[in-house]
């Protein structure tokens, strides 16, 4: 049996993927909580992979944030960098 090949930068849409912060709520009283990550090749993609992904619970709501548009916040006078893995 021939076994299939996976595309890698095929399958992020390419050499350069964007990646993603998903949050999610359960009811519109419930806070943003982060659930995972994603990697997509652009926002709309980005929103798909997060529903696909991220479906074991009903959510009311997903967001999808590209994680170059986080600012990180932290004690004044250091200088942090968000890691992207």
């Amino acid at each position: 049996m021939k076994r299939k090949k996976i595309q890698r930068k095929r399958e992020i849409g390419g050499a350069t993927p964007r990646f993603y912060e998903v949050f999610a709520r359960k009811t519109s009283d419930d806070p943003l909580t982060h659930v995972g990550s994603i990697e997509a090749p652009n926002d709309a993609l980005a929103e798909v992979r997060a529903w696909y992904i991220h479906d074991e619970h009903e959510w009311r709501e997903l967001c999808v944030v590209p994680t170059a548009a986080i600012i990180a916040v932290t004690e004044r006078g250091r200088n942090v960098k968000i890691k992207e893995v």
